[in-house]
């Protein structure tokens, strides 16, 4: 076995929890963010790997608010990421300095009925302002077919171009792999208030749909997310590919006293769509609601996470933007939510639409603070995860906190803060996964500001700094499926371990009696050695060699266990 080409089809066994850690592996200011719009930031694909988009002011050093490009990285091994060398390098989808690329929100496909796990094809759709100053909804995709490494992405180009602002867009791909993308229209109509319109693709993002209006409210409409059912494990008879249902929700000044949370579905994968559905109202929340988050579970059942609490017309218009002018201003960077950064008292919501009705609302969070930007996500176990951010009163520091529960209902339990004291961190977003053996659990991306502390780490100052990177936290592991027979006990497990970490001229590598292939993967997930341990040697010794370039490297041991890896840096 010559490479590790073969790591699509590697599995590695494990379900220790992860800790928190930076996907770049890089601390320079890179004004790197995840956005607050609703797209989805994060998706893992059927062989185990992650993929991650955001946007990053292309000048670093500049004043706030320059024009930025999205960005784009992917772990380097087919299992959860322990440390920020498990992300590849952050390569472009967008080159052009004259545009200004921002909220990108990406989705995966699902292969076939048959074989679910044969197509990670990658879709990508973001907001562009051209040189006009009109932002357009703009794509690119990726074939995702050379793990761990993909291919080039394609030449963006307009999903939708218009006279007017095209915003904070959200993509999926259903599972007959048509691909779904809403957005936000400014001054759509003659009353200058915003819409929801909705565009599909039925040959894999080569051509899209003349767009719909799916809001059509006369007030404001904003935010919208578009989910559809996710894959599941077990026999493809079991697996809902009946349905091509799209669902679709956003935040609607009107028709009740102030926002409200608005739903609609297509039966027929966005051919003709059902008439709207108040969910604020319908389930009691009646006001107040806005910046919703969707997914949708196995049985295809929509669920809703929001958040309560603000005020009409919030923000007040999404675009143009000004970020990083004014942090109190709805329409700067990192914004734009007008409370944030205040001692405004905001809840989340939450609802699902069991039995073709949505119940009443629950509260998720379980204190009273600033609880803003939530994102939903459920597993294969009908287990759902919100992720959200709080900052406590007096308005101090901003935290990821989320909650889980199972669909079946029982209440929102288990509530975890992931804290970081000296920064503010901000719009998480919870992964969605394809057909896969991984385990249970959550995975999401966010945004930490002020990363080198050079403005205090927290509030308005914070939000100046150009040192926001992109972080990662998540549970979930991928195991290799098994039969019946091979779940017996009595394997003996190898003990695989470096005899010194870091390195400057070599180290033993310990394999236990069971050997293996051993293969030293740079950060790009490019092979640099790979060497045979027979049965019963117990390992090898690595020569680093003069010629490998100083930095972390990941021993990889793939033996009839799986895989294990653990991370090495070479030091000169």
């Amino acid at each position: 076995m010559k490479t590790l080409t073969i790591l699509a089809v590697l599995f590695l066994i494990t379900a220790t929890a992860l800790a928190d850690h930076q996907v770049n592996n890089d601390l320079s200011s890179e004004w790197e963010a995840t956005g607050f719009n609703n797209g989805r930031r994060m998706v893992r694909d059927s062989k185990g790997y992650f993929h991650v988009v955001y946007h990053s002011q292309m000048d670093p050093n500049g004043t706030p608010g320059g024009n930025c490009d999205i960005m784009y990285s992917h772990t380097i091994l087919p299992a959860p990421p322990a440390s920020s060398a498990d992300w590849a390098p952050a390569t472009m989808i967008t080159f052009d300095e004259s545009t200004d690329d921002r909220y990108p929100s990406i989705a995966v496909e699902h292969g076939s009925p048959v074989d679910p796990t044969d197509n990670d094809m990658l879709h990508v759709v973001w907001q562009s302002k051209d040189i006009s100053g009109v932002y357009q909804i703009m794509y690119s995709s990726n074939l995702n077919c050379t793990m761990p490494v993909p291919g080039a992405w394609t030449p963006p180009f307009p999903v939708h171009a218009s006279e007017k602002h095209s915003l904070v867009p959200d993509v999926d791909c259903s599972l007959d792999n048509v691909v779904h993308v809403v957005w936000q229209e400014e001054d759509y109509n003659p009353n200058f208030t915003s819409e929801i319109l909705y565009s599909n693709s039925f040959d894999h993002g080569v051509s899209w749909s003349p767009f719909q209006n799916l809001s059509m409210t006369e007030f404001n409409s904003q935010t919208p997310d578009v989910a559809t059912v996710i894959d599941f494990i077990g026999p493809p008879s079991n697996y809902t590919y009946y349905s091509e249902r799209v669902h679709v929700v956003w935040s609607d000044d009107g028709p009740t006293s102030g926002p409200s949370i608005m739903y609609t579905s297509s039966p027929d994968a966005g051919n003709s769509w059902d008439i709207y559905e108040n969910v604020s109202f319908v389930s009691g929340s009646y006001d107040g609601d806005g910046y919703p988050s969707l997914t949708v579970s196995k049985e295809d059942i929509p669920h809703v996470a929001w958040m309560h609490g603000v005020i009409p017309h919030d923000p007040t218009t999404p675009g143009p933007y000004m970020p990083g002018i004014d942090p109190l201003n709805p329409n700067s960077f990192p914004g734009p939510e007008v409370g944030m950064y205040s001692t405004l008292l905001q809840d989340i919501y939450y609802s699902g639409r069991n039995f073709g009705t949505w119940c009443p609302f629950e509260i998720v969070n379980e204190f009273m603070e600033e609880n803003e930007f939530p994102s939903i996500a459920v597993d294969n176990t009908d287990m759902l995860y919100v992720a959200w951010q709080a900052n406590t009163v007096p308005a101090t520091d901003y935290n990821i906190h989320q909650a889980e529960r199972m669909v079946a209902g029982g209440g929102w339990f288990n509530e975890t803060t992931f804290y970081h004291p000296d920064h503010d961190d901000l719009f998480p977003s919870e992964a969605t996964k394809k057909t896969a053996m991984y385990t249970p659990g959550y995975d999401f991306v966010w945004t930490m500001i002020d990363s080198d502390l050079s403005a205090t780490g927290h509030g308005q100052p914070a939000a100046l700094s150009p040192a926001h990177e992109i972080w990662f936290s998540g549970n979930t592991s991928w195991t290799n499926p098994t039969s019946v027979e091979e779940k017996c006990t009595g394997i003996t497990v190898s003990v695989f371990g470096l005899m010194n970490n870091p390195v400057s001229s070599g180290t033993w590598i310990s394999t236990g009696s069971n050997g293996g292939i051993i293969s030293i993967m740079d950060i790009c997930g490019r092979t640099v050695h790979t060497e045979s341990v027979p049965a019963g040697s117990d390992g090898l010794f690595w020569t680093v060699g003069e010629k490998l370039p100083q930095g972390i490297y990941r021993v990889v041991l793939q033996n009839e266990q799986g895989i294990q890896s653990k991370s090495v840096t070479v030091i000169r």
